[in-house]
């Protein structure tokens, strides 16, 4: 290292002395009394300079740049290393030795800490009847109007009517009466579907009985009733009929079978179904008089309990959807001795 000192104080000399601008470069010399000529390296005026000044412009410069050759070629001995003065390093505390190659980080884990004291079996309470009954929900209300042959926008085949209450067990519907869901389904099952069976029109398609008194059992009755046997707990016998309250022609507008229209009403009654009113004469009730619509109303409802002593009829269909200009019309009134009452109604065709 001191050997390298020695020639940097050497090179600093030379440039120093080397401090000028180069000839050819200035245009002009100023001196006391003027301008002294130009000169160029050609200029023989220049050349007749001194030893000292020639050897300082040229020979110096030339010197430097061999030395400073010969200094790069062999840069080793320029340097002296002190070789007893050389330690090897060694690891300490204060060094620390990283990788780039990224290590799989350790998971925490949760302290599971002490275990919670078991809490008491709590005592089983009773589950309402009404759990997961949907009993404020929307209620789906299936109307029917004949069961036979052909497929039509009113008439349901029997093997169609069969899928169809098959359908709704495994989905997980309950049959209910009408008057069932007008009091807030009082009887449904936890877990279970309502849903409201109605037959309109009292078409003997929808109940008809053999001369041996046997029922159809290709009629809605027949068919309802069959199915109800295979799952008596789980499908009750219910649906609601509205009936045409007409007492003309041995009741033929009930059921269509006048023999039997007083045993028909009395076995729906008894076999858990509903019998609803229709009017008399299934008049739109939208256009007809108050006088009209008060008899309807009045009169049906009479020859139904008539028919079936000690049975009150709660229910009402409206034919056609076509409701009084007043809904007071269908909660109560009268028509000469006889009066009339219903607890709710539906829209029907």
């Amino acid at each position: 290292m001191k050997e390298y000192f020695k020639y940097h104080q050497l090179f600093s000399n030379i440039r120093s002395l080397l401090n000028f601008k180069k000839a050819g470069q200035r245009e002009s010399v100023k001196s006391a009394d003027g301008v002294y000529p130009k000169f160029s390296l050609v200029d023989s005026k220049f050349w007749n300079v001194s030893p000292n000044i020639l050897f300082v412009k040229f020979l110096l410069p030339l010197l430097a740049m061999l030395l400073l050759a010969m200094g790069l070629a062999l840069g080793y001995s320029f340097i002296e290393v002190d070789q007893s003065a050389a330690q090897p390093l060694k690891s300490g505390p204060e060094i620390v030795f990283v990788t780039v190659t990224p290590q799989a980080q350790p998971q925490p884990a949760l302290n599971q800490g002490q275990p919670a004291p078991e809490a008491p079996t709590p005592e089983p309470t009773p589950i309402p009847y009404y759990a997961d009954a949907n009993e404020m929900g929307k209620v789906m209300v299936l109307e029917y109007h004949r069961i036979g042959y052909p497929e039509l926008r009113f008439q349901r085949t029997p093997e169609n009517f069969r899928a169809d209450l098959q359908r709704l067990y495994q989905e997980g519907y309950y049959p209910v009466n009408f008057i069932d869901l007008i009091n807030s389904l009082p009887n449904v099952p936890p877990g279970k579907k309502p849903i409201v069976l109605a037959f309109d029109d009292s078409d003997i398609s929808q109940f008809r009985v053999f001369a041996d008194n046997v029922i159809d059992a290709d009629s809605a009755v027949g068919i309802m009733l069959n199915f109800h046997n295979q799952h008596p707990e789980d499908w009750p016998a219910r649906a609601t009929f509205f009936v045409l309250g007409d007492d003309t022609g041995g009741y033929i507008s009930i059921f269509g079978q006048p023999k039997w229209a007083k045993s028909k009403i009395q076995f729906l009654i008894d076999s858990g179904m509903e019998v609803g009113g229709h009017t008399v004469n299934h008049v739109d009730l939208s256009v007809a008089t108050a006088e009209r619509i008060s008899w309807e109303l009045a009169i049906s409802k009479h020859v139904i309990e008539e028919m079936a002593p000690g049975y009150t009829m709660q229910t009402l269909a409206v034919p056609y959807g076509g409701y009084p200009h007043t809904m007071d019309f269908l909660k109560a009134g009268e028509w000469g001795d006889f009066s009339y009452s219903y607890a709710g109604n539906a829209s029907a065709w």
